[in-house]
Order: C-alpha cells, then structure tokens, then sequence
C-alpha cells in the first residue's frame, strides 16, 4: 500500500504522467477548532486514496460549515482526484535519478540546468526540491526562487534561507506540520498561494521589510500568525486608500486641486505652481 503519511495532497492540476484514479474525500463532524478539523480531514482524504493505492490527491478543495447546533462546532470535508503515476512515468523517473546518482523519486521535473547541490535538487537559481533527512535546514547562498512544493510534507523544524530569495512559490512548505521557525530573506518580495498551507506548529514568523506581497491563502491552515495578519489587513487598507485616490482625481482636476492629493497650490519659483500639501508641481 501507498505510504499514506508521505503522499501528496495539492490544490494544484494534474501534471503529466499521471493517470487519474478516481474522486476521493475526507471529512471530519463536530470539530471545534477548525484547523484540527483540517488536519484530521487530511488524514482521512489520505487513507482513501492509499486504499485505491494513489500516489497523489490532486486539485483539492475544502468546505468547512457550522453546525446548526449553535455550539460553535464545524463539519470539514476535503475533496480531490486521486492519481497514480504512469508505469512510463515510473520507468523515466527511476532512469533519470539513477543518471544522477540519486535515489528513484528525487529528480522530477529538472530541466537542463537541473543539478544536486547536497540535499538540494536546483534548477537554475531555483530550489525544485529538498531531499534531505535533516530537521534544521539552510538553503544555500544564490537561491532565488523556492519552488512549487519543494518542501511539501519535509519533516523539518527550522528553515533558514538566504537574503538572495525573492520568492516563495505555490506550495512550497506545505504539509510541513513539524516546522516552528523560517528565517526569511531580507529581500523577499512574493509569498504564494498555499505557500506555508498546514504548517501548524509556525507560532510565528518575521517578515521582511522588502515584502510586496502575500496571497490571502498562503498560510491557509495555520495557527493565527500576527505579523501576517497585519500585513494582509494594511495592504487591504492601502489598495482602498489607492482606489479612493484614483476616484478622487479627476474631481480635483475639475476644482483646480492637486491630483494627488486634493491641495491647493501656491506659486513657485519661475512661476511653477506647487501643492502646498504634498510639493508635486502642477502638471495639468
């Protein structure tokens, strides 16, 4: 049978090699904490496809709804496709590690700049996959992008990476319940969707000044995370601040007011006209 506590469960599409085996779900009742309630869902959508001997869940989705009970309890239900790698799959897999030097499983999806550097799988600048037994982890220096999965279900705890990360991709850490701390880039800017999905023993996490970006799923799954919550709720206020300006503009424009602002300009040197509000020029 399947090892059922190693086998991927993604909200990605099907890849190539993969036939699909058929639906499978999870599901857990009257649960009170609905991350648990996740997780023991998981275990469930797990077994079901380690029965019909699945290599993977794909493309999976969640409902989580109240009881009508009133007692604050949740019903979990993951849903999915179960697949299984084609024999061919299996045989190109098992050549191309061996190529390698690697263990069969460990080299999929490198391309023609792919390489192992210790217990990396690289490809380019970008980290495909971690392959190592390590719970403490430091990703090497010139590391850009970590990506799609490359630590899905690691059984690591710490994880430190380098200021040359940009980005974070789909994925990356998910399924990774063991893991408290992630030292992140202090160049950093992207955090993707499912990125940390299910890291349930992160208490926290220091994000960079230099971040951009965090998808609102990204830590789906996880305890409550301060910082995150923060960002998320000042980027929010931010884009409607910005949507509110570009309401405003051409009122302004109409009033004889600063664009940008809604000042008032004043004369300048040269007979150059400046909001006395924000110093832009009048440039209308």
């Amino acid at each position: 049978m399947t090892d059922m506590m190693n086998m991927t469960v993604t909200t990605l599409d099907l890849h190539t090699g993969y036939e699909v085996v058929g639906p499978v779900c999870g599901s857990c009742r009257e649960q009170s904490d609905p991350d648990q309630g996740f997780l023991q869902a998981l275990r469930e959508i797990r077994k079901s496809a380690a029965l019909l001997q699945a290599d993977a869940v794909i493309g999976m989705r969640q409902t989580c709804v109240p009881m009508a009970d009133g007692t604050g309890r949740f019903h979990v239900q993951l849903y999915g496709t179960a697949v299984r790698k084609t024999a061919q799959a299996q045989a190109d897999a098992a050549g191309g590690a061996a190529a390698m030097g690697m263990m069969p499983g460990g080299a999929a999806g490198l391309g023609q700049n792919g390489r192992q550097e210790g217990d990396f799988l690289m490809d380019g600048s970008t980290l495909v996959r971690y392959i190592g037994q390590s719970e403490y982890v430091r990703v090497p220096d010139g590391v850009i992008n970590i990506g799609a999965e490359a630590f899905h279900n690691a059984r690591v705890v710490s994880v430190e990476l380098p200021d040359s990360v940009t980005e974070i991709r789909e994925g990356a850490f998910s399924g990774c319940e063991h893991l408290e701390r992630v030292r992140l880039s202090t160049r950093l800017l992207v955090i993707r969707k499912n990125a940390f999905q299910s890291c349930i023993s992160l208490s926290d996490i220091a994000l960079p000044a230099s971040l951009q970006e965090i998808d609102k799923a990204a830590f789906s799954a996880c305890p409550e995370l301060p910082s995150v919550t923060d960002f998320l709720r000042r980027k929010e206020a931010e884009a409607k601040d910005a949507e509110y300006l570009r309401s405003r503009r051409p009122v302004w424009r109409r009033q004889g007011r600063c664009q940008y602002c809604g000042g008032f300009f004043k004369g300048g040197l040269k007979g150059v006209k400046v909001c006395s509000m924000c110093g832009m020029e009048k440039d209308y």
